[in-house]
């Protein structure tokens, strides 16, 4: 199930889905019982060995963002792994979409979800960057820019794709397309459509269209390699390298799910926000 194979025993599953379902509950209360303790350790004892060796405050202060770094990469990809168990779980309850209008539907990536999605990254990166002009530092500077460049360019990419007349993704009768790239998809390459929820916390109500394909190599092989990179990141947390996420376009989820079932004849189905078991 890690590996986003659904598990062949059932009873297997059932732990599986109920042990990643108190996990996400409980995340965020366990990360900050974890991280307070280990924080106020781990910044005494870097203090402690800076002033022993007598070390400039600000390669303490570089120690601890490498740490932090590092502690968040980790925390992350647990979470990511509790999803995709959820995701590839057979014993979680999906109710079938109903289908909608079969009308060419187009869909729009708004200026608005680009900042609701790569804020908080924006945000870390500010914070670096705003560190290191504070201590007047090359290394902590150096850093934010590294860390910057990347992130800024990809929200710059996702700007482009919020113009005005160029639409992210059109359904048709004829499969899935993204104009802007000439890239296309038949509904004949995918074998359902699953709607499931975002799960960034207990709270959150995002949900995201993952378009499940016989062979995923139809799809990758038509993008740029770093795009593909992307795709594959999809594929590891919501089984398909083709998703459409809810906060970055200007179409609801449940109006694109229902018009992918009128269009495409394959079964799409939703899991409602937190998991409900069979039996």
């Amino acid at each position: 199930m890690l590996r986003g194979e659904p598990a062949t025993d059932p009873e297997i599953d059932r732990i599986a889905v109920a042990h990643a379902e108190k996990s996400l509950r409980r995340f965020q209360l366990r990360l900050g019982l974890i991280a307070l303790p280990l924080g106020v350790v781990g910044g005494w004892f870097a203090g402690t060995l800076a002033v022993m060796f007598d070390l400039p405050l600000v390669v303490f202060l570089y120690v601890v963002l490498v740490v932090i770094i590092g502690a968040v990469f980790v925390v992350s990809r647990r979470k990511l792994a509790l999803i995709r168990m959820l995701n590839v779980s057979r014993s979680t309850v999906r109710e079938l979409v109903t289908p909608g209008s079969a009308e060419e539907l187009e869909i729009r990536v708004t200026v608005a979800g680009v900042v609701r999605v790569m804020g908080p990254y924006l945000f870390l990166v500010a914070v670096l960057l705003l560190i290191g002009v504070m201590w007047t530092n090359p290394l902590l500077i150096g850093t934010g820019v590294v860390v910057c460049v990347p992130v800024l360019a990809y929200i710059v990419y996702l700007l482009t794709w919020a113009l005005p007349k160029h639409p992210a993704t059109v359904l048709d009768a004829n499969g899935v397309h993204t104009p802007r790239m000439g890239l296309s998809v038949d509904w004949a390459s995918f074998s359902e459509i699953r709607v499931v929820p975002v799960r960034a916390s207990s709270r959150d109500t995002r949900q995201v269209i993952s378009f499940m394909l016989h062979d995923d190599q139809v799809y990758l092989r038509q993008l740029p390699s770093w795009q593909a990179f992307i795709a594959k990141l999809n594929k590891k947390t919501y089984l398909s390298p083709l998703v459409i996420t809810e906060p970055m376009v200007d179409k609801p989820v449940a109006e694109i799910a229902a018009t992918a079932a009128a269009l495409s004849g394959l079964p799409v189905s939703e899991v409602t926000q937190g998991v409900r078991q069979v039996g």
